[in-house]
Order: C-alpha cells, then sequence, then structure tokens
C-alpha cells in the first residue's frame, strides 16, 4: 500500500448566503443571559471637539476653539461596555489610579451599568487616560496619560485574588493585553490555568509587544492582522502567508481558534486540527472610524461562544457587529437590533425555509 498523502492547506470563503438567519437571531437572544468576565487596562477616552479657524501665531499648529468634550469607557471598559450594550452582563477588573480620572471612570461604569467593586486601586499608578482633539470629524491630534511600569507583587496578588473570586460566576473570560504594565506572563499563566480548572473559555485580544508564548492556554485568540504579522514575525502578503502566520499562533499557543480580523479584507479563522481556513468577507457600509472595532468583535464573538455558537457563527456575528461600529465616532458600542439591521442590508436575512 502506499503511504498516505498529507492533505494540504487550503482557504474557503464564506460568504452570507452560508448562513442560518434563524440560528443568528437565536444567538442574539441567547447571549443576553450570558455573565463575561473582562480581564485587562482600562481607562477613559476623552474627546475634545471643536472648530479650527486660524493657526496659532506662536508655532504652525492650528488653534482649536473647543466646542464639545465627551468622556468615554476605553480599553478593556469598552469592551465591558459592549458586553452590556448587547444584553450581556460584565463582570470588570483591572486596576486604576487614586485620581480624577479613577473618579470620572467610575462614574462612566455607573452609567453603563457595570459594577466598580471589582477594581483593584494602585496609588503608584495614574489611571489610564487618552484625550483625542478632534476637529471637523478629523483627529488632530492624541494626548495619553499613562503610567507603563509592572504591577508589584503585592498589586498583582490582590488583583489575582479578584480574578479567581470571579472565575467561577462567569461563562467565559475575556483577557485584554494593552501593555500597560498590568498583565505579566505569571498573571496570565494563572488566569489560563483558573479558567481551565473552572471550564471556562478564554478569549484574548493579544498585543505585539508581548510574545505570543505569553498566550499559550488562550482558547480563542483575535489579533488583527498588524498584531499577527508581528507576533510571528512574517508579513502577510497573500493567503500563503496568511495561513502561515496563522497555523504559527494556533501551534504556539495551543489555542482552539486563532481568528484574525483583516479590516475590508474581512476575517480568516483558523481552527486546531484543521487543515482549511475559513474566510469571511467584512460587512461595513461606511467606515468613520475603526477605533473599538476590535474591542466589539471580541465582546459579540465571546457572548455567542458562550451561547453555544460554533466558531464560524461568532465569527459572522463579530464581523458584522464590527461593520456597524466603524461607521460610528470614535470608541462605540453595538446592539442586537443593530446587527440584525446589519443582517437584513448585506442580505444575510432571509425568507425561513
Amino acid at each position: 500500500m502506499s503511504p498516505k498523502k498529507k492533505a494540504s492547506r487550503s482557504i474557503v470563503s464564506l460568504n452570507a448566503s452560508h448562513w442560518d438567519t434563524r440560528r443568528l437571531k437565536l444567538l442574539l437572544k441567547k447571549i443576553e443571559k450570558k455573565r463575561i468576565l473582562v480581564i485587562g487596562d482600562v481607562g477613559v477616552d476623552r474627546y475634545t471637539i471643536g472648530l479650527v479657524e486660524r493657526i496659532s501665531p506662536e508655532a504652525p499648529v492650528p488653534i482649536v476653539l473647543v466646542e464639545q468634550e465627551k468622556l468615554k469607557l476605553g480599553l478593556a471598559a469598552n469592551v465591558a461596555d459592549n458586553v452590556q450594550a448587547l444584553g450581556g452582563t460584565s463582570l470588570l477588573t483591572g486596576i486604576v489610579g487614586e485620581d480624577r480620572t479613577a473618579e470620572d471612570f467610575r462614574g462612566l461604569l455607573k452609567e453603563s451599568g457595570i459594577q466598580a467593586q471589582h477594581l483593584v486601586v494602585d496609588r503608584s499608578r495614574r489611571t489610564v487616560l487618552k484625550e483625542r482633539i478632534v476637529s471637523d470629524r478629523q483627529q488632530l491630534l492624541r494626548v495619553d496619560y499613562e503610567s507603563l511600569h509592572s504591577l508589584d507583587r503585592r498589586m498583582e496578588a490582590a488583583l489575582l485574588e479578584k480574578i479567581l473570586e470571579l472565575i467561577p460566576k462567569c461563562d467565559a473570560v475575556i483577557l485584554e493585553d494593552y501593555a500597560k504594565g498590568m498583565l505579566s506572563r505569571e498573571l496570565a499563566s494563572a488566569i489560563f490555568a483558573a479558567a481551565r480548572e473552572a471550564g471556562k473559555m478564554v478569549t484574548v485580544d493579544p498585543n505585539a509587544k508581548t510574545g505570543v508564548d505569553m498566550y499559550k492556554g488562550a482558547t480563542v485568540l483575535t489579533p488583527n492582522t498588524k498584531e499577527a504579522e508581528k507576533l510571528t514575525g512574517i508579513q502577510i502578503v497573500d493567503d500563503a502567508s496568511l495561513m502561515r502566520v496563522g497555523f504559527q499562533i494556533l501551534k504556539a499557543t495551543a489555542a482552539q481558534y486563532v481568528v484574525i480580523t483583516r479590516g475590508k479584507e474581512g476575517m480568516a479563522i483558523f481552527t486546531e486540527g484543521a487543515k482549511r481556513v475559513k474566510k469571511i468577507p467584512t460587512f461595513a457600509r461606511e467606515v468613520f472610524d475603526v477605533s473599538g472595532a476590535g474591542d466589539t468583535v471580541i465582546s459579540v464573538m465571546t457572548l455567542a461562544l458562550s451561547a453555544g455558537a460554533s466558531i464560524e457563527e461568532a465569527a459572522i456575528l463579530g464581523n458584522l457587529a464590527a461593520g456597524v461600529e466603524v461607521g460610528k465616532s470614535g470608541t462605540a458600542t453595538v446592539s442586537p437590533d443593530e446587527i440584525l439591521l446589519a443582517m437584513a442590508f448585506f442580505g444575510v436575512m432571509k425568507k425561513a425555509r
């Protein structure tokens, strides 16, 4: 007998015609009862909005006449806000300082119905604040206020204590790594181990500054194209390089799934033990601001997976939600009704058979 040929890797493109509308609608309903633990760096996004009518006589820079200021939940708190907007319940934990921004942050949490009791206060750090100066829908400047030093052992122990208390109370865990100093390899490993012991899925939005081995133990990873390239050192220029990148991350992390979000190119889904890569096209009518799209994707996908969705179903819902989010200004949330409208617009919804 001749030896069996090794199955070659291939890419399969999936579009709206492949999806069962009734099933997707059912999943959107089921996510309303899910509790998601969100772990990561947290902070505030401040938008300073105004008109530019002249250039400063002091330097060749525009003068912004401020008309409005907006504060929004940022970083992992935006993920938690997305979970709430979709009908789920967020359990949010992270590090804040003892400052005015922390006060603003707690106020924003209260407005969104998210409890602040699981936060840990580190007086040696400032609460992350990202200020964007905007005029006529154009971002002129971003100013970041943040501390990047690592947590000391006492703070890390306090944070882990919160996490270990919350994992049994949730349906799934989202780990957001923004490389602000909160997440260490030891903390990540402890989170994965505790989640595994409790039988909880962990979805991870990785950071390109961190080595890929940091995320060994994750269930699902959702890097964007640039993050995936930096995590592997391989540039994605075609389908062949895309497959090398995805399978390399899958192998390095021992994850069940790696979903590379590719902007206008949609998504590529890599599954443990499978040779076929599945591509899903993007669903966006208008791209206004891409900030926060990744937060929306991981929120929707985690909720959907915890409600029993397949990875493909979770990805299509996440992709539809991201298409709605990028049509909004700044970091924003998406509702189930908006996802349903996006389905209708792109022809996903069809008559029941």
